[in-house]
C-alpha cells in the first residue's frame, strides 16, 4: 500500500500567514539542516471569489506532522499552482 498525501485547508490567505508559519517552524525543528528529499509541504493558492483559500500540502514523509496539524489524508497534491512552503521539491512526483 502506498502512503498517503496529507492536506490541511487553512481558509482565507489573509488568515493563514500564522498557520503557515507554525507548519514552517515545526518543519525545520524536525529537520533543522536539511530535508530529505521525500520530505516537503506544498501550497495552494485559490481564489474563491473575493476570498484567497489556501490549502497545504504534506508529503507522505511527514504524516505525523502532519497529523499533529490534524491534516487529513488525501491524493498527490497536482497542478501547476503549487508553490514549496518548506522541504524538498523533489518530494513531489512529477
Amino acid at each position: 500500500m502506498r502512503s498517503s498525501w496529507y492536506c490541511l485547508a487553512l481558509g482565507d490567505g489573509l488568515l493563514a500567514t500564522v498557520p503557515l508559519n507554525d507548519i514552517e517552524d515545526a518543519f525545520r525543528q524536525l529537520h533543522p539542516a536539511e530535508a530529505p528529499p521525500d520530505a516537503a509541504v506544498f501550497s495552494r493558492h485559490r481564489l474563491d471569489g473575493l476570498q484567497c483559500q489556501v490549502t497545504v500540502y504534506f508529503s507522505p514523509a511527514l504524516a505525523v506532522l502532519a497529523r499533529t496539524f490534524n491534516a487529513y489524508p488525501c491524493g498527490v497534491p497536482g497542478g501547476h499552482d503549487l508553490e514549496l512552503l518548506v522541504g524538498s521539491p523533489d518530494a513531489l512526483p512529477r
